[in-house]
């Protein structure tokens, strides 16, 4: 996967969290690392989706870490 998909979510995350990107690890899960609620992860898939014409929120219920979330874009993506 391009580095900049990873980036882009990154961002997209650290956005919505307050954190720096680069503190984001790909094992982190949502609700028990970055204390993600299924709300703001709503919004952070949204997100996504408009900036990478993906779909992303019918697929919400397999996405627990950060990696989840990367492979899945990646699989739409590529």
């Amino acid at each position: 996967m391009s580095l900049d998909y990873v980036k882009k979510i990154k961002k997209v995350i650290a956005d919505k969290t307050g954190q720096e990107p680069e503190e984001i690890e790909e094992a982190a899960y949502f609700e028990d690392d970055l204390n993600v609620g299924e709300m703001e992860l709503i919004d952070i898939l949204e997100t996504l989706e408009d900036a990478l014409h993906v779909e992303l929120i019918k697929e919400k219920a397999n996405i627990e870490t950060v990696q989840n979330l990367i492979e899945l874009v990646e699989e739409q993506v590529e």
